[in-house]
């Protein structure tokens, strides 16, 4: 698929314009998988920082990464989120000691996949890459796919959708509804090296799709407030990304529990079509 990406600038004095390059941001909006990489060692943009504005620059790099990490947990963000939109205007606007180049295409699978490709050569210092994993945007892709082949109309389908059951509120990859709402599903991955933060995320979530199976909710949209029926009227189900082989997963053996406990349908991305048919039978769609 076709990600757009742009290179971050450091540029110490921006009327002279000499600048090196300190990092590559890659994404795509539909799914929201958007990485920024930035270089491991910065002697050589210390050396060439003759005015002592390096700091101010990975400051604003740092409030850039937030807004990535927003992207992969769903957390609302003061700032501006990341798109392919904001990177143009940055291109044209920012012209100060942190600048972009215009966004630009490249074919790859993953944001993490196309920032591979593009580092090395964009960037002189690359950053080391010690491992390797997946995150969950595999899963969000497949659910997408399955959905459309499976003719479920796109205005019954929410995306990061904010849910909430009496006190409690989870925000959903996706509920689909049509008066009120008939299917919540999540999507992780069990390959991210925190293990521990990714198994409280899944404790999080499991108490919410509790309640939410005790006493029912509400979902709210730009559009409309949707009501989340209780019990066996409701379709919970999560769209996931295995661990890698022998790769141990604490958060993995939580969720599975989880998944029995709040009678969650549990599919690997791999297998995501079911959630589509699911979705396309509890809305009567014709196909």
């Amino acid at each position: 698929m076709t990600y757009f990406f742009s290179v971050v600038r450091f540029v110490p004095d921006p009327g002279r314009g000499e600048g090196i390059n300190l990092g590559v941001v890659a994404g795509d909006d539909e799914i929201g998988d958007w990485e920024l990489r930035v270089v491991s060692n910065l002697s050589r943009a210390k050396s060439f920082d003759t005015t002592g504005r390096l700091p101010a620059a990975l400051a604003f790099i740092g409030e850039l990464e937030s807004q990535v990490d927003a992207w992969e947990q769903l957390v609302p963000e003061s700032g501006e989120p990341i798109t392919v939109s904001f990177l143009d205007r940055a291109s044209v606007e920012m012209r100060n000691v942190v600048q972009f180049t215009p966004p630009a295409p490249v074919v790859a699978s993953t944001a993490t996949e196309a920032i591979d490709l593009l580092f090395t050569e964009f960037v002189l210092d690359p950053a080391s890459r010690t491992f390797r994993f997946e995150k969950k945007h595999r899963a969000v892709k497949s659910t997408q796919v399955s959905y459309r082949a499976h003719n479920v109309p796109d205005e019954s389908v929410a995306r990061k959708a904010s849910v909430r059951s009496g006190p409690f509120e989870q925000v959903f990859d996706f509920a689909v509804h049509n008066g009120h709402v008939v299917q919540l599903v999540q999507c992780w991955s069990f390959q991210l090296p925190n293990q521990a933060a990714l198994a409280e995320e899944v404790k999080a979530w499991a108490w919410v799709a509790s309640e939410l199976r005790r006493y029912g909710g509400e979902m709210d949209t730009d559009q409309a407030g949707f009501s989340i029926p209780s019990g066996e009227n409701l379709e919970i189900a999560c769209v996931f990304v295995s661990p890698e082989g022998s790769q141990p997963s604490s958060a993995f053996e939580e969720a599975r529990a989880a998944f029995d406990e709040t009678q969650t349908l549990a599919v690997q991305a791999e297998k995501a079509d079911i959630v589509g048919e699911r979705a396309a039978l509890l809305l009567g769609v014709d196909r």
